[in-house]
């Protein structure tokens, strides 16, 4: 009995890993898989295939790499996963395999990440300078303060300066930016703020505490909105009794 042919004919390989390609940033992989006449196929991550169970023959199939340390950049490396197949006869096929490189490491942020302006306290103009530092990284992704609850922010390609616009009206502004690499590995949140000046006045809005808020306690914490260096008089009413 002739055993299973792997690949099959016409097909390159019997195994690969993400369509073939090199990098990924994630363990959790598609595997593609070929050969002629079988009806089993054993599948591993090391090549004496300990532990592994034969299984029916499918041509494709998700499947986790080695990887025992936990965190990003833990356990990075080149990665194999192996497989054979059989027929109904239980007559095997070589040992087949494919590589592929496991890269969860984030972009490598410098001392200060980023700086607004140079580091200046404040300025007039909404088009400010972003100063970036960081390694390995092809976009940044910038969000201003009153975007930091949205899931997306707005991705350019990374530069050691990007022209940036801050959000509308006069106020204390914070720009937070997460640089990303090119197989899509995210570094963690990093910000700057300034103060805009010299722009459309704003209603004060009190925040905190809310209108008629009656307290026993002797200090209070007044939260609001306004222009910078604006006045904002609060009334506080005594109860004689």
């Amino acid at each position: 009995m002739v055993s299973p042919i792997a690949p099959a004919p016409g097909d390159l390989r019997a195994i690969l890993i993400n369509n073939n390609t090199e990098r990924t940033n994630n363990p959790v992989v598609d595997l593609i898989l070929s050969a002629q006449g079988a009806t089993e196929m054993l599948l591993s991550n090391v090549s004496d295939f300990t532990g592994a169970i034969w299984e029916a023959f499918v041509t494709a199939k998700e499947w986790i790499l080695a990887d025992e340390q936990v965190g990003p950049g833990f356990g990075d490396g080149t990665k194999m996963v192996f497989v054979k197949f059989r027929d109904n006869e239980m007559d095997e096929s070589a040992v087949h395999s494919a590589t592929v490189e496991l890269d969860t490491a984030p972009p490598v942020v410098g001392a200060i990440p980023i700086t607004i302006n140079n580091s200046a306290l404040r300025t007039t103009n909404r088009v400010v300078t972003l100063i970036l530092d960081a390694t390995n990284a092809v976009q940044v992704e910038i969000f201003n303060e009153d975007e930091f609850s949205n899931i997306n922010g707005t991705i350019v390609p990374y530069e050691a300066t990007v022209q940036w616009t801050l959000s509308e009206n006069s106020g204390l502004k914070e720009v937070l930016v997460v640089f990303l690499d090119e197989i899509g590995n995210r570094s963690a949140g990093f910000s700057d703020d300034i103060l805009l000046t010299g722009q459309e006045s704003v209603t004060p809005v009190i925040l905190e505490p809310s209108n008629d808020t009656t307290t026993t306690d002797r200090f209070i914490t007044v939260r609001g909105t306004a222009d910078p260096e604006s006045i904002v008089q609060i009334q506080i009413d005594e109860d004689g009794d």
